[in-house]
């Protein structure tokens, strides 16, 4: 899809953009298992820390689906991009 003078280009991006997506996910995951177990959060029968990795696995569970429609989106047609 892009053109071969590019491709380190954007394979630095999405590394980039991978390394922040999983900073970004541990520490607000760390805030919410924090605050689950401070409040001793209730959620469809899970009680305190494991309420906070239910709600984690389910953004996970969900977030491939979301990031495969944003690239059907974003991408209907595969065609060559000219520079």
């Amino acid at each position: 899809m892009f053109p071969n003078s590019t491709i380190a280009t954007i394979t630095g991006i999405g590394g980039m953009a991978g390394g922040l997506g999983c900073f970004l996910i541990n520490f607000c995951s760390g805030i919410l298992f924090d605050y689950a177990a401070e409040t001793n959060m209730q959620l469809l029968g899970f009680q305190g820390k494991p309420a906070g990795y239910f709600i984690v696995f389910c953004i996970c569970g969900v977030g491939y689906l979301a990031a495969w429609c944003l690239m059907k989106l974003l991408v209907p047609r595969y065609k060559l991009i000219e520079p």
